[in-house]
Formats: C-alpha cells, sequence, structure tokens
C-alpha cells in the first residue's frame, strides 16, 4: 500500500498519509457507518404514519410489575376498553405506571397506511382526570 501512495503523492507524503491511514482507519471507518445508518433511518421513517384519533378512559383489569422490586420500572397492564374489548400494554415510562389506579388514559392511534388501530398508555391529565 505504502508503495502505490508514494507513486501517487510522493515518498514523503505517502508515508504521513500511510500513518494516518493506520491510526484513524477504524474510527473514522465506524464513524461513517454510524452516519449512514442514522440517515438511512430518518429517510425510511414516516412520521405522518400514526394519526391520533382520540383519548380514552380504559378501566385496568390487573397491573402486574415488570420486576419484582420497582413499579417504576414499568409494568404490564390489562385493561377494559370502553367497547367491552380487553387489551394487554406494557409501559415501561415510570410517570405513568406510577400513576395507575382503576383507570387509565389510552391514546388511540390509526396506521394510516393499514387503518389498523393501536392504543398507548398515556399521563392521566391527557383524559382530564
Amino acid at each position: 500500500m505504502l508503495d502505490i501512495l508514494a507513486k501517487i503523492v510522493g515518498p514523503s507524503r505517502a508515508v504521513s498519509l500511510y500513518v494516518l491511514a493506520k491510526r484513524f482507519g477504524v474510527p473514522v471507518l465506524l464513524l461513517i457507518g454510524f452516519i449512514a445508518a442514522v440517515a438511512i433511518m430518518f429517510l425510511t421513517s414516516d412520521a405522518e404514519r400514526m394519526e391520533h384519533v382520540a383519548y380514552l378512559e380504559a378501566e385496568v383489569i390487573d397491573t402486574t410489575p415488570l420486576t419484582t422490586s420497582n413499579v417504576g420500572a414499568g409494568v404490564f397492564v390489562d385493561v377494559r376498553l370502553p367497547d367491552g374489548s380487553a387489551l394487554k400494554l406494557t409501559e415501561t415510562e415510570g410517570a405513568i405506571a406510577r400513576n395507575l389506579t382503576d383507570r387509565a388514559c389510552l391514546e388511540q392511534q390509526r396506521d394510516t397506511k393499514t387503518g389498523e388501530m393501536e392504543y398507548r398508555l398515556r399521563l392521566p391529565h391527557r383524559c382530564g382526570f
């Protein structure tokens, strides 16, 4: 590699470029790979895919902590939707997990591509309680 660089840029610059490539080659390639991965994720994401429909108040059937020691670390929540169907959700945000009582606030969203409904637990003030 040093011989090829010497023919292209001259012997003194070839040594400098060779040392620079050996010292910083891997970190630079990792940085370029990271930037490419973030750019691909950004370009392929669709911010308008989920459409807000409504905030719903749902009855909490059961809560099970994700860990045995800390409810703030997250919970499994079984809720009954206003239409009577049951839904199992997972919540890892401590502020929401600690505020669950006998009722929960859910955000109903519609996937604009498939029309499928999705639900997220939200803070109680969103539903007005």
